[in-house]
This record gives structure tokens, C-alpha cells and sequence, in this order.
């Protein structure tokens, strides 16, 4: 369960749906710009969310260095569920160190 009795699977449909319905919404020069910034937002958050890792550990911080988020990977710094989440928004976030 996830919060007011929601399972998580039940909140990606959801979450989809709200997506999905946006996209529609921005027609096709939207979608396109989309796109277009998708690549540059990715290795963007990257770049900030190993810096914080990378500041964090310098700090004394181990908890980077055990969640494997020292790197350049975008799949290690990227929280899937918030850019679902977020999409809709137009809003993005890297992982919290918490997870």
C-alpha cells in the first residue's frame, strides 16, 4: 500500500492516465519540444544529481558511495516514480537520498 490505501500499481495507472491525457493535450509541436528537451533534461539531472553525490561524499557523506550514485549513469540518478508523477507538470526530480 502507498499512502491513503493506494497500492503503487494502482498509482502508475493513474499516474499514466493523467500523462498520457497531457501529451494529448500539448499536440504535436508540444510533443515534438518534448522530445527535443528530453536528451538535454536526462543528462542535465545527471550532471546535478552527481554533484550532489559527489559534494556529499567529499562531506563524509557514505551513503552516495553505498547507493551506487558516484557515477555518470543516468539510470542511477533518475526516480522513475517522480518523473511519472511529475510529467504531467512539466516538474522533475532526481532520486532523494532517503530511498
Amino acid at each position: 500500500m502507498f499512502g491513503f490505501g493506494i497500492d503503487k500499481r494502482t498509482l502508475y495507472i493513474i499516474l499514466a492516465i493523467f500523462g498520457v491525457i497531457t501529451i494529448i493535450s500539448w499536440g504535436t509541436s508540444g510533443i515534438l519540444a518534448f522530445l527535443l528537451s528530453l536528451p538535454a533534461v536526462i543528462i542535465a539531472l545527471t550532471f546535478h544529481e552527481f554533484a550532489h553525490a559527489y559534494a556529499a561524499d567529499k562531506l563524509g557523506d557514505d551513503t552516495p558511495r553505498m547507493q551506487g550514485r558516484l557515477n555518470l549513469n543516468p539510470l542511477s540518478h533518475i526516480d522513475w516514480f517522480r518523473i511519472n508523477y511529475f510529467s504531467f507538470i512539466s516538474f522533475w526530480m532526481g532520486k532523494a537520498s532517503s530511498n
